[in-house]
């Protein structure tokens, strides 16, 4: 069973230690301190006792007074004299069941004790409770409770997490197991407006093709919030038009992509038409590559579109000419290639370009 639901026990005790018959006090509750021990059956030690104080309702005559969440449910509780008992049974991934007994020691203290029988990964587990308490004073229930101070602490960390609305956390605002439902609306507002946007989608689309398969995603996160792919992109991609973001035009906008390359500026973005825009960057070539010396292109605002044209050129003729390499002569020492001048180069270049 995992660990939180046991860690989750004490406190269901406490709660229901509070559940004596109330004295008639003025504040809404009452304030015990309760000592708890714990044994885990089948282990060769026995856990410290901890002691706590828990500030529960004057009015406990309910089953409502045992705390659970959404997979477990209260059954048989039971009021008898100064005793009470009850049965609880939790479902979901580590199923278990409790059932439990608390007598009334006078009007300021109580004991009692609890069995709990669940299972994790297959493994039956075992634990045995008893408890004893003693009031110490009137408390707030409204605002001591341990259900109102979970609340207020679930609050402080659904509030930590929208000071920095990541799509990384969506699952805990939009998931299926979200834990701040009541903040989903601002999440949402506030993620989207921040990260709907060509740089975030850019940077974070090339870190999630790393990223392992099945993994959530920011695509994800947009689409537990109510804006679909479709949608992000024909909010992105207009303003990555207006921005000449041709990086993320030519990733996620290939209706823009046309446009993008006719009006593009070869000198400015060279390397945005060199890869995206084959018909304006062989255009642009014989324009202003072709023909030219090295110290005129050397010269020329082109010149590094000319030098990534003809260096893009080369890649694709080595790529298309590639043949496989013949077995090596083993009686004959491998003779080191001669390495071209620059000379070499700037003829490499001139008859890429057509020079």
């Amino acid at each position: 069973m995992t660990p939180h639901r046991f860690v989750a026990i004490p406190a269901l005790v406490l709660c229901l230690l509070a559940a004596a018959p109330a004295l008639a006090q003025s504040g809404t509750g009452n304030l015990y301190r309760v000592t708890t021990r714990t044994e885990m059956v089948g282990m060769p030690f026995q856990m410290p006792a901890q002691t706590v104080e828990v500030c529960g309702p004057k009015n406990q005559a309910s089953e409502k007074m045992v705390p659970h969440d959404e997979n477990c449910t209260v059954s048989d509780f039971r009021v008898s004299g100064n005793k009470s008992s009850y049965t609880m049974t939790c479902r979901g991934q580590n199923p278990m069941t409790a059932k439990g007994e608390f007598e009334q020691l006078g009007p300021d203290a109580y004991r009692g004790k609890m069995h709990m029988v669940g299972s994790s990964d297959g493994e039956r587990i075992e634990m045995n409770m008893t408890f004893d308490g003693k009031k110490i004073r009137d408390c707030d229930y409204a605002t001591e409770s341990p259900e109102a101070q979970g609340k207020a602490m679930l609050a402080r960390t659904c509030d930590d997490l929208l000071t920095q609305p990541d799509p990384a956390v969506y699952l805990q605002f939009a998931g299926p197991d979200a834990i701040c439902t009541s903040h989903k609306k601002r999440y949402c507002d506030a993620m989207l407006a921040r990260h709907v946007t060509p740089a975030y989608i850019l940077g974070a689309g090339q870190n999630l093709a790393a990223a392992p398969a099945g993994m959530p995603s920011f695509w994800d996160a947009f689409a537990a919030c109510g804006m679909s792919r479709q949608a992000a992109l024909a909010k992105t991609c207009p303003a990555a038009g207006k921005a000449r973001d041709y990086a993320f035009i030519t990733e996620y906008c290939p209706d823009l992509l046309a446009k993008a390359c006719n009006e593009a500026d070869v000198a400015r973005d060279a390397e945005f038409v060199v890869a995206s825009c084959p018909a304006q960057a062989q255009a642009a070539a014989a324009k202003h590559c072709a023909g030219r010396d090295f110290t005129a292109l050397r010269a020329s605002p082109h010149a590094g579109f000319c030098s990534r044209y003809a260096a893009g050129s080369l890649q694709q003729r080595n790529r298309d000419g590639a043949q496989p390499a013949a077995p090596a002569d083993e009686t004959k020492p491998a003779e080191e290639p001669k390495k071209p001048t620059w000379r070499d180069r700037v003829r490499s270049a001139r008859d890429l370009i057509g020079g």
